[in-house]
C-alpha cells in the first residue's frame, strides 16, 4: 500500500503545478473602472496531462494553456478574487487580486453653439450716393450699337455701369473711327436745364453745318440715374440756355442760311415748359428780309406780335390780339 502513496502524491503535485513553457511574452494588465485587460504578443502552446488512479478507476485530465485569443481580453473584477488571463498560443497565466475602482460620474452637460453666432455675415450689395453726379463718366463701345453706358464709383471701391442709355450712335461711331483724337465726351453735353441744381444730359446724335440734333435725359437725384426727357426731345434740336433770362433757346436754321426759327422757353410755376417768344426770319416775296416777333405770357397765350425788316424798322403796326382771339387760342 505504501508503494502507491508516493506516486499519487507526486501526480497530485504535478497536476497542481503543471509544466509551463513560455516563449517571448509581453503581457500587460490595466484595471480601469473595475476591469482588467491583457494585451498579448507572440506565445507558444503546451499542454499538461495528469492521470489519477483511485481504486479501480483511472482518470486522465488534459489541460491547455489557453484558448486562442485575438486582441485584448478583458475580465470584469469582483469585490475580491483572482483574475486569470491566458494568452493565445501559449500557457502564460497571470494571477492577481483585484479591487473595485470607483467610476467617475459622467458629465451630461452639452455645449450648444448658437446658429446666429456661427452664421456668416451676409454680403451687402455695393451702393452709391444718388446725389453725387461729379464722378459720372460715359463709355461707348463700337460692338454695342445704340448703347451708351453710364459709369459711376460704388461703395466697394470699383466703378460699375449703373445704367444703359439708348441713343442713335451710327454717326458717333463713324466720326470716332475717322478721328482718333475724338472721344465719346465730344458728343456729350452736361448742363442743368430745369434749374434743380443737377446737370442734365444732351447726347449729340446728328450734327451738320446748320443744326445739331440729339437726345435729352433728365437727371433724377433720388435714383441717381437719367430719365428720357420727352418734353425736351420734342423740341428736336439742341437747346442753349440763356444765363441772363434763364430761358431755353432752340434755334432751327434753314438751308438757305437766311431763314431760321428761334424759340425761347421757360419753366412756369407748375414746372411745365412754356413758349415765351417766337422769332422767325424769312425772305418776303419782294426779296426783303423780314423778321416776325411774337411774345407769350406764362400760360402760353400770345400777348404781342410785330414784324421788322433786317434794319430793325417796324413794318406795319405792332398788333396785340384781342381778348376774343386770346380766348380762341
Amino acid at each position: 500500500m505504501k508503494k502507491y502513496i508516493l506516486p499519487v502524491v507526486l501526480l497530485t503535485l504535478l497536476a497542481g503545478c503543471g509544466k509551463v513553457k513560455v516563449s517571448e511574452v509581453d503581457s500587460h494588465i490595466e484595471i480601469v473602472s473595475g476591469t482588467a485587460s491583457s494585451t498579448i504578443k507572440e506565445v507558444t502552446t503546451s499542454e499538461t496531462e495528469t492521470t489519477t488512479e483511485r481504486g479501480d478507476k483511472k482518470t486522465t485530465t488534459t489541460k491547455k494553456a489557453g484558448e486562442k485569443i485575438s486582441g485584448t481580453t478583458t475580465t470584469a473584477a469582483k469585490a475580491s478574487g483572482r483574475v486569470v488571463t491566458r494568452a493565445s498560443g501559449g500557457n502564460s497565466v497571470i494571477h492577481g487580486t483585484t479591487r473595485i475602482v470607483p467610476t467617475a460620474p459622467r458629465s451630461t452637460s452639452r455645449t450648444t453653439t448658437s446658429a446666429t453666432s456661427t452664421q456668416q455675415p451676409s454680403t451687402q450689395p455695393a451702393t452709391f450716393d444718388p446725389k453725387d453726379y461729379s464722378s459720372l463718366t460715359f463709355d461707348f463701345k463700337s460692338d454695342k450699337p445704340d448703347k451708351l453706358e453710364v459709369i459711376r464709383p460704388y461703395s466697394d471701391g470699383r466703378s460699375h455701369s449703373c445704367q444703359t442709355l439708348i441713343i442713335d450712335t451710327s454717326e458717333i461711331k463713324e466720326k470716332l473711327e475717322k478721328n482718333s483724337n475724338k472721344t465719346i465726351n465730344d458728343f456729350i453735353e452736361k448742363i442743368d436745364l430745369d434749374g434743380d441744381g443737377y446737370p442734365d444730359l444732351f447726347v449729340k446724335e446728328k450734327e451738320d453745318e446748320l443744326n445739331t440734333s440729339g437726345k435729352y435725359f433728365r437727371y433724377d437725384p433720388d435714383k441717381g440715374k437719367y430719365d428720357d426727357w420727352d418734353e425736351l426731345n420734342a423740341l428736336k434740336y439742341e437747346i442753349k440756355k440763356d444765363s441772363a433770362s434763364n430761358r431755353l433757346i432752340v434755334l432751327d436754321k434753314k438751308e438757305d442760311k437766311i431763314e431760321y426759327e428761334k424759340k425761347s422757353y421757360e419753366w412756369n410755376s407748375q414746372n411745365a415748359l412754356v413758349l415765351r417768344e417766337y422769332i422767325h426770319q424769312y425772305t418776303a416775296s419782294n426779296g426783303d428780309i423780314l423778321i416776325d416777333y411774337i411774345n407769350y405770357d406764362a400760360s402760353g397765350a400770345e400777348v404781342s406780335r410785330e414784324t421788322r425788316d433786317s434794319e430793325g424798322n417796324l413794318i406795319g403796326e405792332n398788333t396785340q390780339p384781342t381778348s376774343e382771339e386770346q380766348n380762341e387760342e
